[in-house]
């Protein structure tokens, strides 16, 4: 009964993403001591991607896939006593044992794939004969950008300042990466294995589609924008349930604002070769909070507006990504509505000083 108790608290700590070094070496132990083992994995694995389109599956569904899962092992577990009573009737006991833990244990772990149903788990749940490994990126500030081809053949270009981790392969029915900045996806199209961007607050789902998805850690807002295709976007709350499912169409854009979780549809013009993917960073009516926060990112520096009401002014400009951070700034402020300093990596951007006439003397 331990060691069945203990298998269960690893299937969990697996499953909910805390798994030690220690754990995860008796879990393969666990999987190579028989077939049985790694068939009650399959099951789970086939419960856990159990979904319509990317999307979550209803109750019913849930209900009838526990059913079968249940239904297999009953049979098993039949099979099982029935050889053990007829080659040695001393032993009902210890099979009426082992299939009280097989049940609990069953019951445990279905019950832990259907919470990570519904409360969007970040970490695929995948068991072959071994583990997958990931590979992580990390691009520097400035203004730079990484290209990179994925092993299902999409093609990525990532941002400065962008992390991003993905599998070695693809395997299953779900194709899923791992974004913290921002990187625009080519994705190749699997109708049966969608593609998803996981974030920390929210899933971006496609088929074949080309998108941008902004969402660096360290914003309070993050945009995806839909070149063609199709795209779902759901946020994703501190509880870690599901939100609303919202999916856009091309030339949309999300807004998310992550103190909210509200998510904002808009229809934006889209020039593709305006984009910071060909070094060129474009802003119609954007507040100048934001294109300070993108600044942040392309040149590792430190923007500071100390006028509250100047940081929602709107501005709109183009420029190529190349340029010294003082060239973009004078672009933005072409019309002198503002003055900056920059000492050590950083900019101080103030209003600029209204003109008021002195009073005229009087003789």
């Amino acid at each position: 009964m331990e060691e069945m108790n203990q298998i269960e608290n690893i299937l969990l700590h697996y499953l909910q993403g805390s798994i030690s070094e220690d754990e995860m070496r008796e879990l393969n132990f666990w999987l190579a001591e028989s077939r049985e083992n790694k068939q009650l994995f399959f099951e789970l694995k086939n419960l856990y991607e159990l979904r319509k389109g990317g999307l979550y599956p209803d109750k019913d569904e849930i209900a009838l896939s526990f059913q079968r899962l249940q239904k297999k092992m009953d049979a098993a577990e039949t099979f099982e006593n029935a050889s053990t009573t007829v080659n040695n009737p001393t032993k009902i006991e210890h099979s009426s044992n082992m299939k009280y833990r097989l049940t609990g244990l069953l019951k445990y772990a279905a019950v832990a794939i259907i919470f990570i149903l519904l409360t969007i788990g970040f970490q695929k749940f995948i068991i072959k004969d071994s583990l997958l490994t990931y590979t992580e990126l990390d691009v520097e500030s400035g203004p730079r950008m990484s290209r990179l081809i994925l092993p299902d053949g999409t093609k990525v270009v990532l941002n400065a300042s962008t992390k991003f981790k993905f599998p070695d392969k693809f395997d299953g029915d779900v194709r899923e990466v791992f974004l913290d900045g921002e990187a625009f996806f080519d994705v190749t199209h699997n109708e049966k294995s969608p593609f998803s961007v996981i974030t920390g607050k929210q899933k971006i789902t496609a088929l074949g589609t080309a998108f941008n998805v902004m969402d660096y850690s360290t914003d309070d807002y993050a945009i995806t924008t839909l070149v063609s295709g199709s795209v779902t976007v759901q946020s994703i709350s501190e509880t870690q349930e599901p939100e609303k499912v919202y999916r856009l169409k091309p030339s949309q854009q999300a807004f998310f604002n992550k103190s909210s979780t509200e998510i904002t549809l808009n229809n934006v013009k889209i020039d593709p070769t305006r984009t910071w993917v060909n070094k060129i960073y474009h802003f119609r009516d954007e507040p100048l909070l934001t294109i300070t926060q993108r600044l942040e990112k392309f040149y590792g520096l430190k923007i500071i507006i100390t006028d509250e009401a100047m940081k929602y002014e709107k501005c709109t400009g183009t420029f190529p990504t190349n340029l010294e951070i003082d060239e973009i700034l004078k672009i933005i402020n072409f019309d002198k509505q503002f003055t900056y300093t920059i000492k050590d990596e950083t900019v101080i951007i103030s209003s600029k000083p209204s003109k008021t006439k002195m009073p005229m003397e009087k003789k």
